[in-house]
């Protein structure tokens, strides 16, 4: 017994020995304590969902997110699903024929929506669930959809059939327009659209956790990245995740930037289970993403 209990931590080691976080960055829990990356696998490894939020755009935050599939995988297996919010659900059957090798990358880019830097920050994710042969789950809602409620409100949606209603959260939905996440979009938008705004961003968020809740059993460990804004403070996906899930084991992580990464910031305490820290660069080099729903 001792000698497999030996046997196990020494391949524990192995496995993480070349995973480690990216150069320039730290990690820290939601006190502020310094976390090794071993340590966040072995934590994340016991949870149901994790929400990774990521900085568009920066190198940093999605080599993290690659190594964590990578050593998740190593740790639980085929219990793993991926998925993020920059796959739409109606893109689902793609996503399967790519990650099942069925169709090449070629093949893929050529038909899916893609996000512009998909190439750089985003095919390494997802070549850990084709490589692997893990479940990869496209969550977010259709960008038309989005638009539908940016402009109309979400009672608009009922306007569309049956089997596209069943696909997005039962409405009306729910939307607690006095969260922080959302209050702030009113104030930065200033009565400008500012609440059909919100909620568009909401039902983004309730769609992502929908298909996070649909596509994980008691056993499963499904590891979702997105924006930092969609699960910071244990806000958005996070919350609409445990309306229904209360007891679930749900772990969150928020990408951030700073100065100096060798302490966190008191703005950062608990922004998260886990704050990643980046160093801050001279300019904003951020990719925007589709958090615009007016086109």
């Amino acid at each position: 017994m001792i000698r497999y209990l030996l046997a196990s931590a020494f391949v524990c080691v192995q496995l993480f020995a070349s995973a480690q976080l990216p150069d320039g960055t730290t990690l820290y829990d939601r006190d502020g304590n310094k976390v090794e990356y071993a340590t966040l696998v072995d934590r994340l490894k016991e949870a149901q969902v994790v929400l990774f939020g990521e900085l568009h755009g920066i190198e940093a935050t999605h080599i993290l997110e690659q190594n964590l599939a990578k050593s998740l995988f190593e740790t639980v297996g085929e219990k793993l699903i991926l998925g993020g919010e920059m796959w739409e659900f109606d893109q689902q059957e793609i996503v399967n024929e790519y990650t099942n090798k069925l169709i090449n990358h070629k093949q893929f880019t050529a038909d899916a929506r893609l996000w512009p830097n998909y190439n750089k920050d985003y095919r390494g994710f997802i070549d850990v669930a084709r490589d692997n042969k893990l479940d990869f789950i496209a969550t977010n809602i259709p960008r038309r959809y989005a638009s539908v409620v940016y402009h109309s409100g979400p009672d608009a949606l009922l306007a569309f059939d049956k089997a596209t209603r069943k696909q997005l959260p039962k409405l009306p939905f729910t939307f607690d327009k006095d969260l922080p996440i959302y209050a702030d979009i009113a104030e930065q938008m200033g009565g400008h659209g500012s609440e059909n705004l919100a909620t568009a961003q909401a039902i983004k968020d309730a769609t992502m956790a929908m298909y996070i809740l649909d596509n994980t059993k008691k056993k499963n460990l499904f590891f979702h990245i997105h924006g930092e804004y969609h699960s910071k403070e244990f806000q958005g996906i996070y919350n609409y995740i445990k309306q229904q899930k209360g007891k679930w084991d749900v772990l969150s992580i928020s990408s951030v930037m700073q100065d100096d990464v060798d302490r966190l910031e008191d703005d950062n305490y608990a922004r998260a289970d886990f704050i990643f820290v980046v160093k801050a660069m001279k300019e904003d080099n951020t990719i925007e993403n589709d958090e615009q729903t007016e086109e």
